[in-house]
Parts: structure tokens; C-alpha cells; sequence
């Protein structure tokens, strides 16, 4: 009988047992006593881990500073490398002026044991409100006056301008620290990198300036891969393998902005160019103020394989100038040349045929910019590039435009452009006739010179408006103006030039677009003026000469009688084209869009209204579990059908914050499940018995905040989530907790461990169902144990 008891015991025991519910932790965030600055987790090269032994690191000090250095390495304090005769440390030094420290470990052998490693510690040097680039190399490298490479050696030919010989002409590469600080603050600076990196003398007649440039490199051997740190702002990249500190080039000791106003000017998003990212900067060399530079990227394989992922860095052509072939070979931009020599580009077969070969707009952007900017060295400084695969094409990169806007000429602003780039007999230089064939050729056919003319004039009213063009000029002044005095004391430069400059900037982004404009109508036959007005209304825009966007504001452009405008109305997700608008807006809807005449002598007003577009199936079928984050499977999202009949849901949209892609053939069964993956492989190996995948994901999901949205294949709303948590450090899905709730409310998922259950009910769901079934039976065993028990008493009883 006692036995019989305890059997009952058990069975109420396993009937009262719960499942706990999952809990997840996010990953602790270290105090600053637990995580060393400037160190990210465990990634740590052997080269940091020596950087991080200097205390207290590099930056700003007011007066001289001691600094602890490891026991018994060798030091230098003048930039040079770190030799077995270099000076033994003690354990501390005191630093009283500005100085690159540079040490590593050596064995008994005179063996070095370490990376070299080191700081730069400015002491009373004036605030900056720039970014301070420091560098630090052996002396002899750039100054010893038979082979520095700051220096012309005894090779050069002092008869000829160019100097040849001159050891700065070197393509050499030399390990150099360098150490970069963000101005946080009056008082408060922030280094962002400090490590060894390649220098290199950089640039082409610009070596000829006192003040030279130079380019750097991160690379596996000389410690860090990549200098990590959004240095051109938060929509720039993060990451980094060479850099550019320009001096200005044919601007130097005169405004020192063109270039990187110049490129900078180039904001709207149909500007698909292209072009580096660029900030001033103060550099220091040896502890020494070397003045006022723009830090920029560096045109190279790598440069274009970072801005297109889908391109092998290995596998493509890069050229300059007319035939200097920078990497890979000339022999695909031979034929293309060829093709536009002989070939008729007014026919239109050979213009389709051409667009098969280079980015015909991407060309024509580029014109576009240099005519505007007057770019007189744009004939032969120019570099063009294409992967080596199949159906690429030739691209150009806008790139060194310091000589425009009025470098040589006061008002430069006067000058006709469009002559200069379609001279067919020009000299040498600026513009050789191989430098203006292109534009020549192509300007004979009327759809590249109709879209060349309306799209200059877009940008005239847009990026290259004059209110537009003083703001950016007085942004970039204002960026130099508190440091410029000791940049002009140290080169001997004359602040009344560095404003005449300034000013001749001024004047042409005021006046440029009008004689520009004059300049169009002479050499085009373009006719009056038509001044056109557009509107588009929230849920939509208005595309504009296949080139700019009419969003939610007012547009007013005036254009050419004898240029019909293109235009083309595009609803975004979520809205369609109201069925109140003109009938010259519908037929703007289509995939061709519309070409509005402008030869009657009149005002044009064009309008596009948009409403809500829902679908049918709204909230039926439905976002009901996501996985961001899955070493093993991959990323993926699962969507539920809700209805009692079967969706095909093939060429519906699938989007998050930044992307957009449209499903393959898919279909979802009442009350099932469809799983969209990035890898499927993975996925197929991860849930082998998942029965209705596609992939069809190719963006990642964020771990952290991310909205995604369901649309039909012709836009209709059907679905959309959102969510922001605290990265997990394992892996973890966001589940709905019940299938019928609103999948839209944030109360209604649940953050998951583990892998989750695609194509199958959610863990929440079978959670609860368990629990439900688990109080059932509860309920019947605590009934039967209660019988059990009465009767097992009266036994004892005897009753």
C-alpha cells in the first residue's frame, strides 16, 4: 500500500511540472575598467596589444607628461624605428615637447620580439578643430638630402620644370606610425587609431609643393588590416585599407577646398558616380606641424570592390588617363574605344550597342559635372575602370577637379565649356582630341543630348543652384578658418590670396549657372524658356528625366522649348497613383513614363496624388517568426497563412529599412507556413524536415532594430513588424505567441533562444498548448489521486 502511495506522489508531481519559460540575456556591456579603450572584444592583434601597454595613451596635454612604458624595451623619440641600440626603457619617461614614441622588445641576440608600437603625445600645441593625423617615420626616409623622398636627391634635373629623377617621383612604400584623433571638444580629443601602416609619396605635379602628399596603407605586416572608423561621417564607411592626406593639389596656396568642395557638391541621389569621401585634417610628421590636408580615399581595386561587394577586387581593369593601365589590361577598353571611333552613334542600334559596353549615364554624369565645375584638367586626368565579367561595363570615376572653378581665370564662370569638351583638334593638354572623342561622338545622337541638356539643367536647379553652392562653400570655410592662419605661417602663404580665392569660388557658384545656361541654348539650337512646376503629394514621387526626384515638395526648373522633359510617376509600397489625377499623369505611370512637350509659349504644371493601397489579404497573411541571428542556418523570416485558401504569393515584395526584393515562385496553403532564407543550403541542413522554403532573402536581417513589410507584386500593403532589443549574444529568433494575435502590436512576440521552429507553430504557442493540456490532466490526476487516497485511508481503517 505505501508503495501505491508514493505512485500517486509521483504522478500529482508530474502533473503540477511546468515548463520554465526561456530566458535570454543580453550580453553584459564591460565598465571601463574591464574593457581597455580602442580594443574591440577579442579581436586583438599582437600590434594593439602592444599599444595599449603605453600609459596614458596618445592625445592632448597641456604640459609635459610621464609616460610607463614595458620594462626593458627599446625606445625612440624622433619617429625613427626601434633598434637593439635604440634607448633601453625603465619603466617610465617623461615627454616635454610634441613627440612620436616608437618601441618594441628585443631579445639578448638583438632579435625583435614585438611589433613596434608607439603614441604621439602633443604637448601646448594649439587646439584644432580638425582631425589630427600624425605620422611617424625614420628621418632619413623623407629628409636625408641624398635620398628623402621629401627631397629632390642628386638625380634630379633642376633644368626641367618637373624635376625628373627627384627621389619624391619614388612609388616605394615605407612602415610609418600613425596615430588619429578626433577633436571631441574644447578640452577633449578621442584617438581612433594608433598602429604602424605603409607611406607612400602620392600625387603628380603636386609632388612638386614644399608640402607633399602621401598616401597610407593598413596591412597584415605591419599590424591592422584596415583602419577601422567612420572618419567621413556616419553615412560613410567604417573601415578602411588605404587613405589619401592630399595637399590640395594645383590648389594648394590658393583656396586649398576645390577638390573636395568640388566632389562634395554631388549630394542628390541620382548622381551614380563614383567619387571619394574627403575631411580636412592637421597632420603632424616627427612631432612637427606639417599643416592643413584633406584626408581621402584612395582611387584603387579596393576602392571600387568596397563600394560594389559583387566585384572581385583581383578581376577588374583600371585605367587613367588615356591608356595607363593602373590594374588588370587595356585590351576591353581597346574595343570599346574602337567601337566609338568607327561606329555612327546617331544610329540607334549602335547606340544600344554601346550602352552594352559602358554605363552611357554614368559617362554622361560626369560630363555634366565637369562642364559645370570648368575643370581644365579633366581632358587627361580621368580613370575608368570594369570588372571582368561577363555583361559589365565601363564606368568613369569623378576624380581630381581642382582645376575648376575659376582656378586660372577670375571669372571662369564665363567660359564655355561645352567647347572645350568637344574640341576635335585640341593640344596635348587639357584636351587632347582622344580626351573629348567620346563626349563628340555621343552628343551626335538625340536621346544622349536630350537627357544631357534637361539633366544639366536639373542639377542647375538642384545640386548646383547657387543658394545651394554658397552654403557648401561657406560650410567648407568655415571648417578651415580657425586653423588656416598657422597652415598659411607654416608654408609662407598670404592670407589676401587664400581670400581672393575664396572669393572667385563665390562668384562662380553665384554666376555659373547662368552662362551655363547661355552656353546650352547657343550650342544647342535649345529655343525659350519654359518654366515648369511639379508636384507630387505623400505616398510617391515624380521622376524627372530618368534623373532627379520630385518628393513631397514643390519643384520649379525652367527648361528648353526644343527638349521635351521625361517623366515618370512611381507610387511607393503601401500607395498607388490616385484615380483622380490628369490624364497626361496616368499615362506618366507606366514603365516608359511620359514625354511632356514644352513647345507652346506657356507655364507647365504637372501633379501627382497618391492614396493608401491595402490589399485584399491585409494582416492575413502575416510576418510570424523571425531568426536575425543564426550561425547555423543562416538569417530567415517565416510567414503564416491565415485564410482558408491557398496564396500565391510570386513577385510580392519583401522589404526592411534599406532594401527591397521580390519573392520567386511561392505559394502558402491555408493555415501554413512559408519560410524565406538567405542560404538555403545552411537552412536545409540546419531544419532538414522544413516542408515550404524558398530563397529568396538577399539582405541580412538587423540584430538590433529592424522593420520588414509584405507587398503584393503590384505594391498593395499586406504586412509589417517592427522590433528593437538588446543584441543577445546567442542565437535567437522573434516569435508571435499566438497565431490569431495582431502580429503588428510589439506586446505580442517574444524574444526566443535557440533556433526556433520553421514551418511549424511557434514556441510560445506550443508552450502554452502544453500548459493548457498539462492543467487538463492536472485536474483529472489531482481527482483520481484524491479517490486513490480516501479509499487507501479506510483500508488503514478497515473500514
Amino acid at each position: 500500500m505505501r508503495v501505491f502511495a508514493r505512485l500517486i506522489l509521483l504522478v500529482l508531481l508530474s502533473c503540477c511540472f511546468v515548463p520554465g519559460r526561456s530566458t535570454l540575456r543580453a550580453r553584459a556591456v564591460p565598465t571601463l575598467s574591464e574593457w581597455e579603450p580602442g580594443l574591440e572584444g577579442d579581436a586583438v592583434s599582437r600590434s594593439a596589444r602592444s599599444q595599449r601597454l603605453l600609459r596614458p595613451g596618445a592625445g592632448f596635454y597641456a604640459r609635459s607628461v610621464t609616460v610607463t612604458l614595458p620594462d626593458r624595451v627599446r625606445y625612440t623619440l624622433d619617429g625613427s624605428t626601434p633598434t637593439k641600440a635604440s634607448l633601453l626603457s625603465e619603466g617610465e619617461i617623461t615627454i616635454r615637447k610634441t613627440t612620436v614614441l616608437r618601441y618594441a622588445a628585443f631579445n639578448a641576440d638583438g632579435k625583435r620580439t614585438s611589433p613596434v608600437a608607439g603614441a604621439t603625445y602633443f604637448i601646448g600645441e594649439p587646439r584644432s578643430r580638425l582631425l589630427t593625423l600624425s605620422i611617424g617615420i625614420d628621418p632619413w626616409r623623407l629628409f636625408d638630402p641624398a635620398n628623402g623622398w621629401f627631397k629632390p636627391g642628386y638625380g634630379a634635373d633642376p633644368g626641367h620644370w618637373k624635376q625628373p629623377g627627384a627621389n619624391w617621383w619614388t612609388s616605394r612604400e615605407h612602415p610609418a606610425h600613425l596615430d588619429l584623433i578626433e577633436p571631441e571638444g574644447a578640452n577633449n580629443e578621442r584617438s581612433v587609431f594608433s598602429g604602424t601602416t605603409g607611406f607612400r609619396m602620392f600625387g603628380g605635379m603636386s609632388r612638386l609643393h614644399p608640402q607633399k602628399s602621401f598616401s597610407i596603407s593598413a596591412r597584415k605586416k605591419y599590424g591592422e588590416k584596415r583602419i577601422r572608423h567612420q572618419l567621413f561621417g556616419k553615412n560613410g564607411a567604417d573601415s578602411f585599407k588605404f587613405l589619401v592626406a592630399r595637399n590640395a593639389g594645383s590648389d594648394w596656396n590658393r583656396s586649398y577646398i576645390r577638390d573636395v568642395l568640388l566632389t562634395g557638391l554631388l549630394q542628390d541621389e541620382s548622381w551614380d558616380l563614383e567619387r571619394q569621401a574627403g575631411r580636412p585634417v592637421q597632420v603632424y610628421i616627427n612631432g612637427e606641424y606639417w599643416g592643413i590636408y584633406h584626408l581621402r580615399e584612395k582611387i584603387n581595386a579596393r576602392f571600387l570592390s568596397d563600394r560594389h561587394p559583387e566585384v572581385d577586387k583581383d578581376k577588374l581593369d583600371l585605367i587613367e588617363h588615356e591608356h595607363t593601365v593602373k590594374q588588370g589590361s587595356i585590351g576591353e577598353y581597346q574595343k570599346l574605344r574602337s567601337f566609338v571611333e568607327s561606329k555612327d552613334l546617331s544610329n540607334p542600334e549602335n547606340y544600344r550597342r554601346l550602352g552594352r559596353m559602358m554605363d552611357i549615364d554614368n559617362y554622361q554624369r560626369l560630363q555634366i559635372a565637369q562642364t559645370y565645375f570648368d575643370n581644365r584638367d579633366a581632358g587627361g586626368n580621368i580613370r575608368y575602370w570594369k570588372p571582368k565579367t561577363a555583361g559589365s561595363r565601363w564606368r568613369w570615376i569623378l576624380y581630381d577637379v581642382d582645376q575648376g572653378f575659376g582656378l586660372h581665370q577670375e571669372e571662369g564662370y564665363l567660359r564655355n565649356t561645352l567647347e572645350f569638351y568637344t574640341e576635335a583638334n585640341g593640344p596635348a593638354w587639357p584636351n587632347p582630341p582622344w580626351s573629348t572623342l567620346f563626349q563628340r561622338k555621343l552628343l551626335a545622337n538625340t536621346e544622349y543630348r536630350r537627357y544631357f541638356v534637361n539633366r544639366t539643367l536639373d542639377y542647375l536647379h538642384t545640386d548646383f543652384a547657387p543658394v545651394t553652392v554658397a552654403a557648401a562653400i561657406e560650410r567648407r570655410v568655415a571648417a578651415l578658418e580657425h586653423d588656416m592662419p598657422r597652415q598659411l605661417k607654416r608654408w609662407k602663404g598670404k592670407e589676401k590670396n587664400w581670400r581672393i580665392h575664396l572669393d572667385r569660388i563665390r562668384a562662380f557658384g553665384e554666376n555659373r549657372p547662368a552662362h551655363l545656361r547661355e552656353h546650352l541654348r547657343e550650342y544647342f539650337g535649345a529655343g525659350g524658356d519654359r518654366m515648369v512646376t511639379i508636384v507630387a503629394t505623400p505616398g510617391g514621387y515624380i521622376e524627372v528625366n530618368k534623373n532627379i526626384r520630385v518628393d513631397e515638395e514643390r519643384y520649379k526648373g525652367t527648361y528648353f522649348q526644343n527638349f521635351p522633359l521625361h517623366l515618370r510617376t512611381v507610387a511607393h509600397n503601401g500607395f498607388r497613383l490616385s484615380e483622380a489625377n490628369s490624364q497626361v499623369v496616368k499615362r506618366s505611370a507606366g514603365p516608359e513614363g511620359y514625354a511632356l512637350d514644352l513647345n507652346a509659349e506657356r507655364s507647365y504644371h504637372f501633379e501627382a496624388a497618391f492614396e493608401p493601397y491595402d490589399h485584399p489579404l491585409i494582416d492575413q497573411v502575416i510576418f510570424n517568426e523571425v531568426c536575425p541571428r543564426s550561425k547555423a542556418s543562416g538569417d530567415w523570416v517565416e510567414l503564416y497563412n491565415r485564410t482558408e485558401e491557398t496564396v500565391d504569393l510570386t513577385g510580392w515584395r519583401l522589404t526592411d529599412h534599406h532594401h527591397e526584393t521580390r519573392l520567386p515562385s511561392a505559394r502558402i496553403d491555408p493555415g501554413d507556413y512559408l519560410v524565406v532564407c538567405r542560404d538555403i543550403a545552411r537552412f536545409r541542413e540546419t531544419y532538414p524536415f522544413a516542408h515550404n522554403v524558398i530563397e529568396g532573402l538577399p539582405f541580412g536581417i538587423d540584430k538590433k532594430r529592424e522593420k520588414l513589410a509584405l507587398y503584393s507584386s503590384q505594391g498593395a500593403y499586406v504586412n509589417a513588424i517592427a522590433f528593437e532589443v538588446e543584441e543577445p549574444d546567442t542565437a535567437y529568433v522573434q516569435a508571435l505567441v499566438l497565431p490569431g494575435l495582431d502580429n503588428t502590436d510589439v506586446r505580442h512576440w517574444a524574444l526566443q533562444s535557440g533556433e526556433g521552429t520553421p514551418c511549424a507553430a511557434n514556441p510560445e504557442y506550443l508552450e502554452t498548448a502544453v500548459i493548457s493540456r498539462q492543467g487538463y490532466w492536472l485536474r483529472i490526476g489531482v481527482g483520481v489521486g484524491v479517490l486513490l487516497l480516501v479509499g487507501l485511508v479506510r483500508g488503514m481503517r478497515g473500514e
